[in-house]
């Protein structure tokens, strides 16, 4: 029996009507199963939110987890409404504790003015921020990893966490930008385990060695990617971490400790 709690990043949640597998409901029932105490849900974006009840997706989400104490809460930011640093401001203001960025869906060039804008008003407000990194089947150079080394140099004090680690393909860039950056950049444990469903963001546990060993273990968070993956998938993303020969005291950090200095609590 472990010593320590996981706390898990990275979860996707929607309402019953989008996706009834999705729901903050399923997601705890899912981490009961899995033994996780405590995970970050991501807010849906637009093309996956049902606006009858709610207007915006971070209201909706901050509504939902305001009685939760095993959940936080990730807004995102509609790039297409403008007012980027009063959008962030708001995310801020409902008590939620990041923002969720995928490059690829929002069509965002992760190094453009807009892009600025938002890590400017996130560093600001002391938000964190979790890119999807890895191929993700829109315009590569647009969200080239390496290009996270200028969003760690322009903004020092933001803390970001790149998922899935770069994947399969951008794993070295991944961790190029990590040891260029030794505070404030993340890897995403997120979606790394599975060869056949998840290939393109797959990792062996040679390269999770490689990760730990020129990163430390202060720096990589457990992630679920829930719904996509469900308990069974969890159960063995949990056992490869657990497999690697860590120390009880560096698996304590990747399953929980890394993910609360993230969040600045």
């Amino acid at each position: 029996m472990k010593s320590y709690e996981i706390l898990a990043n990275h979860a996707h949640v929607f309402q019953e009507q989008v996706r009834p597998d999705g729901t903050i409901g399923e997601l705890l029932r899912i981490m009961d199963l899995c033994g996780i105490s405590k995970a970050v849900t991501f807010a849906p974006f637009s093309s996956h939110f049902d606006d009858s009840e709610y207007s915006d997706q971070n209201r909706w989400l901050a509504a939902q987890i305001q009685n939760q104490d095993r959940l936080y809460g990730f807004g995102i930011v509609n790039i297409e409404k403008g007012n980027l640093k009063e959008q962030v401001h708001a995310i801020r203001g409902l008590g939620l504790r990041g923002i969720k960025i995928h490059p690829a869906v929002q069509k965002l060039k992760i190094d453009s003015p807009e892009a600025f804008e938002i890590y400017e008003a996130a560093q600001d407000e002391g938000l964190a921020l979790s890119f999807h990194t890895g191929i993700h089947w829109h315009r590569i150079r647009d969200y080239n990893v390496l290009l996270f080394d200028e969003v760690a140099w322009h903004f020092p004090a933001l803390r970001f966490s790149m998922e899935h680690v770069g994947g399969y393909s951008f794993f070295r860039e991944a961790v190029a930008v990590m040891n260029n950056n030794k505070k404030n950049v993340f890897a995403g444990l997120t979606s790394v385990s599975d060869r056949g469903k998840n290939k393109y963001w797959y990792l062996d546990d040679q390269q999770l060695k490689d990760l730990f060993w020129l990163t430390g273990c202060e720096r990589s968070i457990f992630g679920l990617d829930f719904p996509y993956n469900r308990e069974d998938q969890t159960v063995q993303d949990i056992a490869q971490l657990r497999s690697l020969g860590l120390s009880e005291e560096d698996e304590a950090r990747i399953f929980g400790g890394n993910l609360l200095n993230f969040l600045d609590l």
